[in-house]
């Protein structure tokens, strides 16, 4: 297979993060001469290294892709996220990903840092996929909440809340509610309150009593 014919290939069909063992069945080769292949094409600048044995399409694909695609399951997350929606005015050059899984910092991928928070598995809830799939995303509330959860600074647009609400306030709680922690309920009921939305910061607050009386 020609290089021009492997690059199609993977654009064609949706792989702009791939690693060394989809490329060796669409080369159908050994991985010693695939690795080969992706290095030249890698010298050539026609892809480019995320990491050992994962490569991306240099100007196919974007952060989120790439974020999206280094553990499994996981979803970017917090201010990552919020920004994703335009739900914060903040510029962040790092990407925040969620996983019940460890993984070191990535300090370069197109010019942005991936770091990785690890969570307890019943936390991964509350994201989906966009994209054709490639993005690995988190909800708005949840995004919210797992800034909470991992106490990290919070850049939620002020207007983000003003009605009508450009965020599901019933699903906010909601997820706060499963998040199974009281810090996370209490600072979701004070962001509420301060917008207005009194009657579900008390019954977010209800939840935590709930739980306190058993």
């Amino acid at each position: 297979m020609q290089t021009s014919e492997f690059l199609r290939f993977l654009e064609d069909n949706g792989m702009h993060v791939f690693n060394v063992n989809d490329a060796a069945k669409i080369l159908h080769q050994k991985r010693g001469y695939t690795k080969l292949f992706l290095h030249r094409c890698a010298s050539r600048g026609l892809i480019a290294r995320i990491e050992r044995g994962l490569y991306y399409l240099r100007e196919k694909t974007n952060e989120y892709e790439i974020a999206s695609s280094i553990l499994s399951p996981s979803y970017v997350s917090m201010v990552s996220a919020l920004y994703y929606y335009g739900l914060t005015t903040q510029i962040s050059h790092t990407i925040y990903v969620i996983s019940s899984k460890w993984h070191h910092k990535i300090n370069d991928a197109m010019g942005y840092e991936i770091s990785f928070r690890t969570a307890r598995k019943d936390m991964l809830f509350g994201y989906h996929k966009e994209a054709g799939g490639n993005i690995s995303i988190a909800d708005p509330e949840k995004a919210i909440v797992d800034i909470y959860y991992f106490n990290d600074i919070n850049d939620l647009d002020e207007k983000a809340l003003d009605r009508p609400s450009r965020i599901d306030v019933a699903k906010l709680v909601r997820y706060a509610g499963m998040s199974g922690r009281d810090t996370v309920k209490s600072r979701v009921a004070t962001l509420l309150a301060e917008h207005g939305y009194k009657r579900e910061a008390t019954r977010l607050l209800g939840m935590q009593e709930k739980r306190r009386a058993k």
